[in-house]
């Protein structure tokens, strides 16, 4: 199984993190990893629910590393920074911490410096939010700017801050919201990869066929891990519902009353009309996640 993100996907990274400690081993699962873009990916462990996978270090940038290959996207498919400041729930401002790295990461990976500022800065109130400037390290943040025209070094920087914040939540008794997180980068990832492939363009088969499956085997583990979590508070209940119509197309049981009429099992069942209908639902998910 490929553990991609977005997302995706960076509970407890615990193999070479300092602040973590290393949990009992419960189930493994191999991981297959890609270096992309000259970037190379760690292996680093996580822990949800008490059950330990292994996954690369941060989906978020392995997911915006396959989107590297497909073209560079426009700013105006990211989340707008502005928005930051209107997200007044933990679970509005857990997902959105998901969607703005996996946006952070894709403009980094294209060198436009300044809309990677400006979501440094989007974090901010999220951090604060969340009540996880324990977890951030300012040392880190401040050296955003200072790499910023170096890829390889800012990815690692993102990623190290985003490992520290799921890690906290994980050690918090906060499952939920790390996986929160997790989800809002799955469903960027996805969200701005769809975007960029023309599905009416045959040329473009392989690109849609290696994004809904390299995402499905992340998804799976991302819903599993969901449907995983003690005493699920209300705002977990509903992050189930606005994904369930995407688990259900990946084969997954749901409680929906109109469920889609098509389910991608293998890799033959993407065709570009399914891959459109998914677009479509990824948009709408999207949608969901971003509004105030």
């Amino acid at each position: 199984m490929i553990f991609v993100i977005t997302g995706a996907f960076c509970m407890l990274f615990c193999q070479s993190c300092n602040t973590c400690s290393r949990p009992k081993t419960i189930e493994n699962i191999t991981v297959n990893l890609a270096e992309l873009a000259d970037l190379a990916i760690d292996s680093f462990r996580i822990n949800i629910s008490g059950k330990e996978l292994y996954a690369s270090k941060g989906n978020v940038i392995e997911v915006s590393m396959l989107v590297k290959n497909w073209g560079n996207p426009n700013p105006s498919l990211f989340n707008d920074p502005a928005n930051a400041s209107g997200y007044l729930t933990k679970k509005k401002m857990a997902v959105n911490f998901g969607i703005y790295v996996t946006d952070m990461v894709s403009a980094g990976l294209y060198g436009q410096t300044q809309t990677v500022l400006k979501y440094k800065q989007a974090l901010t109130p999220l951090v604060e939010g969340m009540g996880l400037q324990v977890a951030v390290d300012a040392k880190k943040v401040d050296d955003i700017e200072k790499n910023i025209n170096n890829k390889k070094e800012l990815m690692n920087i993102i990623s190290d801050i985003y490992a520290s914040c799921t890690t906290f939540l994980s050690e918090d008794d906060r499952d939920f919201y790390a996986l929160t997180m997790l989800s809002g980068g799955w469903v960027e990832g996805m969200y701005i990869g769809a975007s960029l492939i023309d599905e009416t363009q045959s040329a473009n088969e392989g690109k849609m066929k290696q994004l809904i499956m390299d995402n499905k085997a992340t998804f799976d583990i991302l819903w599993s891990a969901l449907g995983q979590i003690d005493n699920i508070p209300d705002e977990a209940q509903m992050t189930m519902l606005e994904m369930s119509f995407i688990a259900h197309i990946f084969g997954h049981e749901t409680l929906l009353s109109t469920p889609p009429n098509f389910v991608v099992n293998s890799i033959n069942d993407v065709t570009p009309k399914v891959f459109a209908d998914i677009k479509n639902h990824i948009q709408l998910l999207r949608q969901q996640f971003i509004k105030k």
